[in-house]
């Protein structure tokens, strides 16, 4: 009778080592909540420490109104079935033990999610299964790992965020930094209509699968939007993409990649799949090499087999290839009436430079294009860097070699560090709230963080040397120079 007794006790407390919400339409902050439930979410002093699984039923809200950070045990998880959202302007989700992440934070079919001016890190990400309306902003995604594997494995297996279907979804002005896998990415079946935007992907995929910092299945009728972002490569990691959009199992698929830096990755961007169409435009895609294998990639644009693809106003450097389509792609690289106005230069492999390969059997229409930049190019130089698998498949003439192009600038906000030179210890004035990367001069990131309208206080723990701050907000970017004695 006493083991059964000592039996009953140790079930009843694991079932109590978890809480769900009673979803009658309870409203809490981190604080009531920790009230209802005191032995799951403990307060400790300013900050919260998440001892075991939360589920926020469907009825229910949970607001994030503190500037306060929440520590999360090893193993355990977020589920949220309600509806979650940030007014706080600076919330930290992280490990309690950096070394033993949890398993990660999922919005379920059906929830309301806004998440916004967070640092969510040392976890297995987050997992979206929301149909509509899933916002991101001004977050700061960071050394997620995605391979946790078993029952306490991440919630989110394959990318910091994971999306599983949907259309609405905005993703603004966040960085995603040296998670294990992709920085985002989207299944391979579910459609997902998203909008990723100003937002900044540094050296994903560290764990060196084959991954892409963006990775986005199909975006259906409505459209998958990479739009104004820097992707760098982190070069140590050999086998990280820097943008797949692609709709390997067929369905349709429409996107638009527009007024990105894609720089130092594996390869620029990639699309497949014979039911995608889409737009290529205005983009820098420069030395996507780091592998430096040209039988396995390193191209600056890649299309397989896609419906129509339409490439303008792009430049293109230093990749292994400029741009190569196969497997029946069609691509519109200008016409007579729509010039493409690309700009190629040094994409080049084994001795030779390709500035555009046609590995297909259709004509390729591609009018109006600086074919050698800084060079006043002929037939012959033109021709020299185009290669197709059938001769005279790619209409060039007339080309275009003038001065490179310039892209516009994104507006500007103002942002000043003082004192400048410090010891580490510093002052940051901006005009917006929004989030900061420190860089050294190899482009490394070496500091992250969320910062409010007004003065922040800054203090970091780095070796004497010039570094640079670059601030986002809104679609605003600022650099500055910083100096550590």
């Amino acid at each position: 009778m006493k083991k059964m007794t000592l039996f009953f006790v140790a079930c009843s407390a694991f079932l109590n080592a978890q809480f769900t919400s009673p979803g009658n339409g309870t409203s809490y902050t981190l604080t009531s909540l920790s009230a209802a439930a005191p032995s799951v979410l403990v307060k400790n002093g300013t900050d919260y420490n998440l001892t075991a699984d939360l589920t926020l039923s469907a009825t229910d809200k949970l607001l994030i109104d503190e500037n306060t950070t929440l520590k999360i045990n090893s193993g355990v998880a977020i589920f949220v079935y309600g509806e979650y959202k940030t007014s706080a302007s600076n919330f930290t989700i992280t490990a309690s033990d950096i070394t033993a992440p949890y398993r990660g934070i999922r919005f379920e079919e059906g929830s309301v999610a806004e998440m916004k001016n967070t640092r969510v890190e040392y976890g297995g990400g987050v997992r979206v299964l929301a149909a509509t309306g899933f916002l991101m902003d001004n977050c700061i995604l960071y050394r997620n790992n995605n391979s946790l594997s078993g029952s306490t494995g991440s919630l989110a297996s394959s990318a910091a965020l994971a999306l599983f279907q949907g259309t609405g979804h905005v993703v603004k002005n966040s960085q995603f930094l040296e998670n294990s896998r992709a920085g985002i990415n989207s299944g391979a079946s579910g459609s997902v209509s998203i909008d990723i935007i100003n937002n900044y992907f540094y050296g994903n995929n560290t764990d060196n699968g084959n991954y892409p910092q963006i990775n986005m299945g199909p975006g259906g009728t409505d459209s998958t939007r990479v739009i104004n972002n820097t992707i760098i490569g982190n070069r140590a990691i050999l086998r990280a993409g820097g943008v797949s959009v692609s709709g390997l199992l067929g369905g349709t698929n429409r996107f638009r990649i527009e007024g990105n830096t894609i720089r130092d990755n594996r390869y620029g961007i990639t699309n497949q799949g014979a039911g995608t169409s889409g737009i290529i435009r205005n983009n820098i895609i420069e030395n996507n090499n780091v592998e430096n294998n040209p039988n396995l990639g390193g191209s600056g644009i890649s299309l397989t087999g896609t419906q129509k693809v339409i490439v303008r106003d792009n430049q293109i450097r230093g990749n292994l290839w400029g741009i190569t389509v196969l497997s029946n792609a069609i691509i519109d690289l200008g016409t007579d009436g729509d010039h493409g106005n690309n700009v190629f230069k040094n994409n080049g492999n084994n001795g030779g430079t390709t500035a555009f390969f046609n590995n297909t059997p259709n004509t390729v229409n591609a009018v109006g294009n600086c074919w050698r930049e800084d060079e006043l190019s002929n037939d012959t130089m033109v021709q020299s860097v185009i290669g197709s698998l059938n001769p005279n498949t790619v209409n060039f003439k007339p080309y275009n070699c003038a001065e490179t192009l310039a892209v516009s600038d994104v507006a500007r906000s103002k942002l000043s560090v003082y004192p400048n030179p410090s010891k580490n210890h510093f002052f940051l004035e901006t005009e917006n709230n929004g989030n900061i990367v420190i860089q050294d001069l190899s482009g490394k990131v070496v500091f992250s963080s969320i910062v409010n309208k007004g003065k922040n206080e800054i203090n970091t723990n780095l070796q004497s040397g010039v570094y640079i701050i670059t601030q986002q907000s809104e679609g605003k970017k600022s650099n500055t120079k910083l100096i550590i004695k």
